[in-house]
């Protein structure tokens, strides 16, 4: 009996452990998206809600990550938010813009941060050891997680869907940029 029971036991744990792998192996199905420079990207009409410097590129130079929204500031300094906004998101180097994000949001928002990994697991990791991840977290009628990375050997990001489940029907989130004050570093118009 303890023999059945431990076969039962054990065929569970195969078919969840099978079940999890297709799951992520139907994720991956969903490719990666590469993301190449464009020598021009016109922001003139969308609202910068944040940049920040960071070394996406690991070499020891820091690159601009943007944030912009279709989304207009009143006379007050507050947003005029609407049902709906484009979001863009790139990374400038020098003459060269990555547009990593640049879609319409439906009743929400973007949000961002950067990760650097230590490849190596070393002490004090060089920038050759480090790896740059940008996650986008898109909130609005769904969620969505994506990950940017840096393709050192072939000049181009690689964007990867990290989670963005079928069959959403609706989603609610705060809204990190319905206050003005909260902004990285705001226009000085």
């Amino acid at each position: 009996m303890k023999k059945k029971a431990l076969l039962a036991g054990t065929i569970l744990v195969l078919l969840v452990v099978i079940v999890s792998g297709a799951f992520k192996l139907a994720q991956k199905k969903q490719g990666v998206e590469l993301i190449r420079s464009t020598d021009t990207l016109e922001t003139e009409d969308l609202t910068l809600l944040e940049r920040m410097y960071f070394d996406v590129f690991n070499d020891g130079k820091d690159e601009s990550i943007e944030l912009y929204t279709s989304a207009e500031r009143g006379p007050d300094g507050l947003m005029w938010w609407d049902t709906g906004h484009r979001w863009l998101l790139l990374v400038r180097n020098k003459d060269k813009i990555f547009p990593l994000f640049d879609d319409w949001v439906q009743h929400g928002q973007i949000e961002f941060c950067v990760v650097a990994f230590n490849k190596s697991r070393i002490v004090s990791p060089e920038d050759a050891d480090l790896e740059t991840h940008i996650y986008v977290m898109k909130n609005g009628q769904s969620i969505s997680l994506f990950d940017y990375y840096w393709d050192k050997q072939n000049h181009y990001f690689k964007k990867e869907i990290i989670f963005n489940p079928p069959y959403q029907w609706y989603g609610k989130s705060s809204s990190k940029y319905s206050d003005y004050n909260l902004l990285i570093e705001p226009s000085l118009d």
